[in-house]
């Protein structure tokens, strides 16, 4: 036989933590123990003799028994406040040897009356049963149940890898940065002149200027999408039947009439059994407790609201639909405890009711057979004073009889009415934790469905927005490709112009007689080239710096593309990965509730 860890993980696929494991094995078993019907816990039960007292914490008690020296009599349970009428004779709930009783207190057992020996016996279930993962088999615990058990925690798994991946699924985040456009060097030139020059004839070089690049739009940024998603609407769950009340049974009373008073002691007394003053059932009727919905919303709406935390928020989000699952396993726990309460206690009630019903009549019975010899002895005796007394004593009997069976007939009724009112509630509770159950499951899978669209809408911003990018980003770096030609068209211009004007003025020097306006010119004429070889070496870096803004322009945009499309597969997988999860949960869930409905007799497994 495989492990209990090698069994869930062959219907969730792998689960690391091995605690929790553990963990849900033994909570499952606790839950399924709890809800199963005491023919199934009696085969797995424990005997333990005791003298007077034992502790049952963590024990579920079938029945007690109490030998009286010949055989066992089983011992009726009492509410710890009546402990002090089981030890008092003159109170009906009076515990004898013959018909023992026992209490619960802070977890400790008593029988009554006492015993000098270990003479009392408890029946009971260990409620604190724990299961290992490596374990592949449960001690003291049903075998068709061991299966419940593995869907229960293997649902938890699959629970666990859903909340896995809320967590991994975050907002898209850009981790490229754009690059800075560059700051090109400014080419400048301050006109040479022969102001200071004695002659006139050199003309002035004049250099146009060139300015900055200046493309018409900024970089293009990426402006992500935001991500909103619904929430689930799933009320809180009220009872609206109301449990009916046990009715009050009528006390059937008779004084016993007597010939006390006659001159003749040859009419025997009338005697009248006594009568039971209602009937005894051990367990008052059950109501149907529902679990409480405790699912706190408020921080999902900060995070994605006010906080716009969409990876909190999917954590949240993971977190609520845990505690909705959960809520909704404990209704059918409670619905499932509430049933097999409800039939233990019909059970009891119809054997109680037929008890009373068989007292009531075995009263009446004798009560006929005194009236009949009294009848007899009125008639068989000559005395007048007798006669009458008989006589008196047959009317008085009469008259009780005809009360008593007018109390009876009443109680009857009484019964057969509290019985159909037991019956009515138990339908009205099915009925509305099965359409409670309907409609919840109808809203969370409203939600599911929302969820997958708006995810599915928020990836289609997405690549939308990337789209938008790209576009951009081609038009920049067009008019960016333009504006830096029509620079380089400029500065060549500039240079050209500044070339003639060099030339010219070289020209002018040549034929210039006097020695210093040929000196000055000449002057002028270093003084341009080296203006010109600046301008050139500037021309030079700034066409350097383009072309590495233009690399890196084109990095980004590539890199942004590689980001988005990581995260689109990333997401994709991701969701398929969810929603199979989500799948493979609802098939858990059902096939669990499925064989908690046999194990409880409330349905027949389906054949796989």
């Amino acid at each position: 036989m495989a492990t209990f860890a090698t069994q869930i993980e062959d219907l969730t696929g792998s689960v690391s933590d091995t605690t929790a494991l553990s963990s849900w094995l033994t909570d499952g078993a606790r839950s399924v123990m709890s809800i199963l019907p005491i023919t199934i816990l009696k085969r797995v039960a424990s005997q333990d003799a005791f003298v007077n007292t034992i502790d049952v914490e963590g024990k579920k008690v079938l029945t007690v028994t109490r030998n009286d020296g010949t055989i066992d009599h089983p011992c009726r349970e009492v509410i710890p406040s009546m402990r002090g009428r089981i030890i008092d004779p003159s109170y009906m709930e009076y515990a004898s040897a013959t018909d023992p009783a026992f209490y619960i207190d802070n977890q400790l057992l008593t029988v009554k009356p006492d015993s000098s020996g270990s003479n009392q016996r408890l029946t009971s279930i260990n409620m604190s049963i724990t299961v290992a993962h490596g374990d592949d088999a449960i001690d003291n615990f049903p075998d068709e149940a061991e299966n419940a058990v593995v869907l229960y925690a293997a649902r938890n798994g699959v629970q666990r890898l859903m909340n896995d991946i809320n967590v991994s699924v975050s907002d898209l985040s850009i981790s490229s940065t754009e690059p800075v456009s560059p700051t090109l060097s400014t080419v400048t030139y301050s006109d040479a002149t022969n102001a200071d020059a004695s002659a006139s004839s050199v003309s002035n070089i004049l250099v146009s200027g060139v300015s900055d690049v200046d493309p018409t739009n900024q970089v293009p940024t990426y402006t992500k999408p935001i991500l909103s998603l619904s929430s689930a609407a799933i009320s809180d769950f009220n009872i609206s039947a109301s449990a009916p009340a046990v009715p009050a049974i009528d006390v059937i009373t008779y004084t016993n009439a007597s010939n006390q008073s006659a001159f003749s002691s040859d009419l025997s007394s009338v005697t009248f059994g006594s009568v039971p003053s209602e009937i005894n059932v051990s367990s008052s009727a059950p109501t149907f407790t529902p679990p409480v919905l405790d699912v706190d919303i408020s921080q999902f709406e900060t995070f994605l609201e006010t906080e716009e935390d969409t990876e909190l928020a999917q954590i949240q989000l993971g977190r609520l639909n845990n505690e909705v699952s959960q809520y909704q396993n404990k209704l059918s726990e409670s619905q499932a405890e509430f049933q097999k309460e409800n039939s233990i206690y019909q059970t009891e009630f119809q054997e109680a009711s037929a008890k009373f019903s068989a007292d009531q009549q075995k009263v009446l019975e004798q009560a006929r057979l005194d009236l009949a010899k009294a009848q007899q002895d009125a008639q068989n005796s000559t005395n007048v004073d007798i006669a009458n007394k008989a006589k008196d004593q047959e009317l008085a009997l009469q008259n009780a009889i005809n009360n008593m069976q007018k109390a009876v007939n009443n109680n009857n009724s009484i019964l057969s009415k509290f019985q159909q009112e037991i019956g009515l509630y138990s339908q009205n509770v099915a009925k509305e934790v099965q359409q409670y159950q309907q409609s919840t499951q109808k809203e969370l899978t409203l939600f599911q469905t929302r969820t997958s669209v708006e995810l599915q809408k928020y990836s289609q911003d997405i690549q939308n927005e990337l789209n938008e990018f790209n576009k951009d980003n081609v038009r920049y770096q067009a008019e960016m490709q333009d504006e830096v030609s029509k620079h380089n068209t400029a500065l060549q211009r500039a240079i050209t112009q500044a070339q003639i004007s060099a030339a010219d003025a070289q020209l002018e020097s040549q034929q210039a007689t006097s020695v210093d306006l040929q000196n000055k010119a000449a002057d002028q004429a270093l003084a341009l080239q080296n203006s010109v070889q600046n301008m050139t070496a500037a021309i030079q870096d700034n066409n350097s710096k383009m072309s590495k803004y233009g690399v890196e322009l084109q990095a980004y945009g590539s890199n942004i593309n590689k980001e988005v499309q990581e995260y689109g597969s990333n997401l994709q997988k991701d969701t398929s990965k969810y929603t199979w999860y989500a799948q493979q949960y609802q098939m858990l869930d059902s096939q669990y509730k499925e064989q908690i409905q046999f194990l409880t007799g409330l349905s027949s497994p389906q054949q796989r």
